[in-house]
Formats: C-alpha cells, sequence, structure tokens
C-alpha cells in the first residue's frame, strides 16, 4: 500500500509536470512538438529536484540551456544534416554519461540530459516543426520546472539541507557523503557546519566502538552496549530537532552514561569523543547560529574541476563507461537511420540509453527488466488483439499508462509491461497500422536495444588491466596518502605548485573510480564486503576533498601541518588516526573532523576488502 501511494502521488506529479507543461507549449503554438515539451520538462523536474532550493535553482541555471542545446541542436542539425545530427547526439550522450563523476547526485543529471536528447532526437514530428519550435519545446520545459521548483522550496528553502544533516546523525548508507554534498550547495551555516563535522566523527567513532565491543569480555561489552545505546538514542532525539524548522523548547539536555568499568586500551578515549560529538551537536542546534560559514564558494568549482579532471585519463572507469555509452548510441543511431519514420524508433533509441550502466550488474538488472517487462505485456497485448477489436486498443493503452507509472520505480518489469500497451496500442491506433506487425516490430527493437547495451554494457576497453579488489583499494589509498603528504608540505611552507597538486589529485580520483568500478563477469560482493566497500570508498573520497581544502588553506594553517601528515601515516594499517590540534576556527576544526571521521570509516573497512 505504501508503495502504491508514493506511485500515486509520482504519478500526479508527473501529470501536473507534463500535462501543465503541454499545456502552455499547445498555447505558445509550439504544435507538433508539445508532447517533446512534455517530456523534456519531466526529465529536468527530475534532475533538478530533491536539494535545497538555492542548490536546485543554481544547478538549473546551467543545466536549463544544456538540456535547451542538448534537446534541440541533434534535431535542428539532423534536419541539416543526418549524420552531423548523430555526431551531434553522441557527444551529448557521451557528455551526460560523464556527469556521475561528480557524485550521486549528478547520476539523475546526467539521465535528464541523455533522455531528453534522445527524445528530442528519435521523436518523430508529425506535420514536420519549424526552428523555433524545436528550440522553444526544451526552452518552455525548464521554464516551467524553473517555477514549479521555486514555488515547491519557496515555504522552506532549507529543508533538505536539515533532512541530509539528520540522516548523517542517524547513520543511514550514504547520508554522510550526501550531507556533505548539500551542505556545501546550498548556503552553508555555522550551526550546520558543525553539526556536519561532529555527525561525521560520531558515526566513524561509534562504528570502531560497535567493533572493540564485539572483542571485549562479556560483562566490559555489555556495560559498553548499554553506553553507547545512551549515545545513540541522545542523538536520535538531536537528528530529530536537526530535522525541525526551529529548534523545540523541549530539547532535553545531554546526559552522559558511564561504563561503570574500566575500558582497557584507547576504548575510553573514543568514548569520550563520541559523548563530545553528543554535546556538539547539542549545542549547535540549540543556538542555531545562523550567520554564513566562512567556506570559500569557489570551493565547490575547484572540487568539481579536479574530479573531472580525474575523470579525463584512460583507466578511469567512469570515462570508458561513457566511451562505451557514446558507441553503443552510435549503433543504435545507424540502426535506426534505416527506418526513417518508424514511430518506434524513440522506444529503440531511449531504451538502449537507458539500459547501458556504469556498473554491469546495474546492465544485466536493467536488461532483464526490460526483457521480462517486454515479454510479459507482448504475452498479454497478443490476447488482448485476440479478444477484442482493434478500437479498444487506444483507450487500453492509457489505461496501461495509469496503471503502470506507480509501480516505475518499486516494479520496474512491471511498467515495462504497461508500456508495450502504451507504444504499440497508441501507435497502432493513432497512425492506423496493423497492431500485430506494430507488435511484432516492438519486440524486435527491443531485443536490438538489449543486444547493443549489454554489449556495450559488458564491453572491456583493451589495454586496461582489472586488478582484484585488495589491489584497487591499495592503489586508491596510496594516492590519497600522496596527495596528503603534498599537502602536508605545503602547510610547512614548502612551496608547492599547484599543477603537482592538481595531478595528485587527478591520480586519487581516477584510483577512487576504479575501486567502485567492478570487472564485467566478477561475482558480486557478499553483503558485507559491499558495505565495506561503500564505507571505504565514501572515506577515500572525502579525504581527497578535504585535501583540496587544505590545500586552499595554503600555508596560513601551520598547525594543520603535522596532522596532516600523521593522517596520511594513518592510513596505513593498524596506525591510529591523529587528534586535531586545539584553536581552530570553525572552518579548520570541520576539516580536521572530517578528516579524523574518513580515517576511522577507512579503517574499519578496510580487514574486510582485504
Amino acid at each position: 500500500m505504501k508503495a502504491l501511494a508514493q506511485g500515486a502521488s509520482m504519478l500526479v506529479v508527473i501529470v501536473i509536470v507534463v500535462g501543465g507543461t503541454a499545456g502552455i507549449g499547445a498555447a505558445l503554438g509550439l504544435g507538433g512538438v508539445t508532447i517533446l515539451a512534455g517530456l523534456t520538462a519531466l526529465f529536468c523536474f527530475i534532475a533538478a529536484n530533491g536539494g535545497p532550493l538555492r542548490a536546485d535553482l543554481k544547478l538549473l541555471a546551467v543545466f536549463a540551456p544544456v538540456v535547451v542545446i542538448g534537446g534541440a541542436l541533434p534535431r535542428l542539425l539532423g534536419e541539416l544534416s543526418h549524420v552531423a545530427g548523430v555526431v551531434a547526439l553522441v557527444i551529448v550522450v557521451f557528455v551526460a554519461a560523464l556527469l556521475p563523476v561528480f557524485g550521486s547526485r549528478f547520476v539523475t543529471v546526467g539521465l535528464g540530459l541523455g533522455m531528453a536528447s534522445v527524445f528530442g532526437f528519435g521523436f518523430q514530428i508529425t506535420g514536420g516543426a519549424s526552428g523555433w519550435q524545436i528550440i522553444g519545446a526544451p526552452a518552455v520545459a525548464v521554464g516551467v520546472v524553473i517555477i514549479l521548483r521555486t514555488l515547491m522550496g519557496a515555504g522552506d528553502p532549507d529543508k533538505p539541507t536539515r533532512v541530509a544533516l539528520a540522516d548523517a546523525l542517524i547513520g543511514n548508507t550514504g547520508s554522510a557523503e550526501r550531507a556533505a554534498r548539500v551542505w556545501l550547495a546550498d548556503r552553508p551555516r555555522v550551526w550546520q557546519s558543525r553539526v556536519l563535522g561532529a555527525a561525521a566523527r560520531f558515526r566513524a567513532t561509534m562504528t570502531v566502538l560497535k567493533d572493540r565491543q564485539r572483542a571485549l569480555p562479556a560483562a566490559e561489552a555489555e556495560a559498553l552496549g548499554e553506553v553507547l545505546a545512551s549515545a545513540r538514542a541522545q542523538m536520535d532525539t538531536l537528528a530529530a530537532a536537526v530535522k525541525a524548522k526551529s529548534t523545540p523548547d523541549d530539547l532535553p539536555p545531554v546526559t552522559r552514561a558511564e561504563p561503570g568499568v574500566p575500558l582497557p586500551g584507547a576504548t575510553g578515549r573514543l568514548l569520550d569523543d563520541a559523548w563530545r560529538m553528543v554535546d556538539s551537536v547539542h549545542e549547535a542546534v540549540t543556538t542555531r547560529d545562523r550567520s554564513t560559514s566562512d567556506f570559500p564558494r569557489h570551493f565547490i568549482r575547484q572540487l568539481l574541476r579536479r574530479e573531472m579532471e580525474g575523470a579525463f585519463s584512460w583507466r578511469s572507469a567512469q570515462l570508458r563507461h561513457a566511451i562505451r555509452c557514446a558507441l553503443g548510441m552510435a549503433i543504435a543511431l545507424t540502426i535506426a537511420s534505416f527506418r526513417p519514420g518508424d514511430p518506434l524508433t524513440v522506444s529503440f533509441l531511449m531504451t538502449t540509453f537507458a539500459i547501458m550502466q556504469p556498473e554491469w550488474r546495474d546492465t544485466l538488472t536493467k536488461a532483464w527488466q526490460r526483457v521480462g517487462g517486454a515479454l510479459a505485456g507482448a504475452a498479454v497485448l497478443a490476447l488482448v488483439l485476440w479478444l477484442l477489436p482493434q478500437s479498444a486498443l487506444l483507450p487500453i493503452a492509457l489505461v496501461a499508462l495509469l496503471v503502470g507509472f506507480p509501480f516505475m520505480q518499486t516494479q520496474p518489469m512491471l511498467f515495462n509491461g504497461c508500456m508495450v500497451f502504451l507504444s504499440v496500442g497508441m501507435n497502432a491506433s493513432t497512425r492506423h497500422l496493423d497492431p500485430v506487425h506494430t507488435l511484432i516490430e516492438y519486440v524486435l527493437l527491443m531485443a536490438g536495444a538489449v543486444a547493443i547495451g549489454l554489449l556495450f554494457g559488458f564491453l572491456a576497453v583493451p589495454g586496461v588491466p582489472r586488478p582484484p579488489l585488495s589491489a584497487r583499494l591499495a592503489d586508491a589509498t596510496t594516492e590519497i596518502q600522496r596527495l596528503l603528504g603534498l599537502v602536508s608540505n605545503l602547510l610547512r611552507g614548502d612551496e608547492v605548485l599547484g599543477r603537482t597538486v592538481g595531478l595528485r589529485f587527478r591520480e586519487a580520483t581516477r584510483a577512487h573510480q576504479n575501486l567502485i568500478a567492478p570487472a564485467p563477469g566478477s561475482k558480486a560482493p557478499a553483503a558485507d564486503q559491499q558495505e565495506a566497500l561503500d564505507e571505504a570508498s565514501d572515506g577515500l573520497r572525502g579525504l581527497a576533498g578535504s585535501s583540496l581544502a587544505l590545500f586552499r588553506l595554503g600555508n596560513t594553517a601551520p598547525a594543520l601541518a603535522e596532522f596532516t601528515a600523521d593522517a596520511a601515516r594513518a592510513l596505513d594499517n593498524g596506525v591510529e588516526p591523529p587528534e586535531p590540534p586545539t584553536g581552530l576556527d570553525d572552518e579548520q576544526q570541520l576539516i580536521a573532523d572530517m578528516v579524523v571521521a574518513d580515517l576511522l570509516r577507512v579503517r574499519h573497512a578496510r580487514p574486510a576488502l582485504a
């Protein structure tokens, strides 16, 4: 029932976005490209929704012209030269497949750009269209999305930032990286900065303490477990306060629980660290210093630029994926060129683009969802054609659309089956085609799209070795050590060239991408190993971002020089993470806390990946 309710709400949003945009397009005289405007609006809305209002509008400011160009340019060039249009679309698909290197948020951005461009090129416009209509369709779409996004977020613009920070305090999967990125993209507030640093360090410290608890004798383990449960419960209460628009008046003070028995080694110190983080979050939430954090805005641009530079390497898994996508789309477009005017071309091209994923297991899953859905939908539709007249196809297609959309995310195979009814039923009814021949053609085109997607989803790039996971982890760790060591020299006052740091950062980014990209045909990691891989990946990526922040400080923070050098050494197995020096300002303290938290995460994940 919950999934159905979510699907129904999604359907309402889709109707508003697509229907509203199509209505405006029709009023403006877009003619046959009205449907292109509606679906482009849907792709843009998916890509630029989910973050704080300020960040989403900034993303739209960049993304909107790119979508207009990507949606219109291949089609316009295709009117002059089919080859030029194909080349333009292949380039757009390459860029869209490379965008996820910036982080998980840009997965939907790349998907939206690619889908809008592929649909715009493949959609056969009945009756033709002028140049201004082809340009006007995506322009109207992004205009509607900007207005809708502004109206949706005006009441509480920074709510997504607070929700992300609260998730990081609770410790949900992938929450730490998302919180850091949302905080950076929004206007950073001082109280949010303190919550972010404390959340990262609290979660990492608690993970280490849980490991130590399993190794302690029964009495000590039970005492430590009670203290950890108390700390988690109080942090959950604080997470609810962080999520709220204003601090609750009845927020209780922090009450420290003591184990009552001596704890061996560094366990007591780690427990004190965890409670200090709880105190830090409580103070930040109760004071809510809303002044803007002294964090340079150009840092985000530098971080994104360094990550993109790291992707442009023949050894980069993301670059190889983008090349495979471009080649696969070129093959699909070549096949489609032999079928001019075919109304099913757009389904063929979009299926090909959707199947090709950075990870081969995701490619295989997408292919199976398409194959299973298409075969099941074709079987049911064949039964419908046998029992009912052709005049019933159009209403059945519309009903299938309403039935399928609520299950688009929860049951993609069912959704794909419903799309068989939509594509075949609508085209057969509106274009007066033979429904049986149209159904057979649809199944064959889907089979071709799956074949292309699988081929280029599994294709290996020659000359690129595929080392085991342990070797990829060692490579990524070594590159981060080198980067931290170079930054440490800069903090001491040594002369370090910016391009040297840039080279080290590119190598660290490349090694990180290869760490998380599995080799085609390899066995899927066990659940605990996949969890450790995600944790190590997030920790190493966080250390790379902190290195860039430390580099920006230059020789103005000599107190952090030895700390950074110790952090590099702590990446060796068995070396304890360093304690941040005293007397740091808010920005420096945040960076230091993030470094310690990420070191603890890498250390915790290493044994499972050896």
